[in-house]
């Protein structure tokens, strides 16, 4: 691989429109002679198959949710192709300050609680409750065609476990995971995380192993 950059998603499109008569399609990647362009992780976790699909989910983007989860904070969103539609921040009592861990952690590793862990534990509940109710709620107005997720596998666990109906089930396989290392989640993290999904890779050369 002799170079690289990063093309943000307008800009991929403006490319895309202007070489689309010479573009081949191989998976993930658009090749126009000895230069390739990774898809935005928006489009590439789409599964599309041909420039025809490719062109029609850049016309008609459907729209997706972010949902980025730490120990008592969290921001969720729902974007469409380059833009956030929607966004708000969750934020929770849920971490023993003294030893800095969520109280999920705590209860598993120390068992009966005192009154500071019944509180946390309630927020906890309460915390996984308005991410799903508000995430349902977007689900129903616009109809998500992926949901993409930042959190640990243990936060994930306890998201399921509490939701009664969850929003999208464990499996559902609109759940995409966001392949970044996530900083405490809010505003300006959310902003950062959905330019990260939306922006697309140039090479000269090959591309490295996606």
């Amino acid at each position: 691989m002799s170079g690289s950059r990063f093309l943000s998603y307008s800009d991929f499109v403006d490319w895309f429109e202007s070489a689309a008569g010479q573009l081949h399609m191989d998976g993930d990647l658009l090749r126009l002679g000895n230069r390739t362009c990774r898809l935005p992780l928006i489009l590439r976790r789409l599964g599309l198959e041909n420039l025809a699909s490719l062109e029609d989910a850049i016309d008609d983007p459907g729209l997706y949710g972010i949902v980025l989860m730490q120990a008592g904070r969290a921001s969720v969103a729902i974007a469409q192709a380059d833009s956030i539609v929607r966004s708000k921040q969750i934020q929770k009592y849920m971490v023993r300050k003294s030893q800095g861990k969520a109280q999920l952690t705590y209860l598993q590793e120390k068992g009966k609680s005192r009154l500071g862990s019944r509180i946390r534990l309630r927020q906890s509940e309460e915390f996984f409750q308005e991410i799903n109710q508000r995430m349902s709620a977007w689900d129903q107005e616009f109809d998500l065609k992926q949901v993409f997720l930042s959190c640990t596998p243990k936060l994930k666990g306890a998201f399921f476990l509490s939701a009664d109906p969850a929003f999208l089930q464990k499996g559902d396989p609109r759940w995409k995971r966001i392949p970044f290392m996530l900083r405490p989640p809010g505003e300006i993290e959310m902003k950062r995380i959905h330019r990260l999904l939306c922006r697309a890779e140039w090479y000269v050369g090959e591309p490295p192993t996606a």
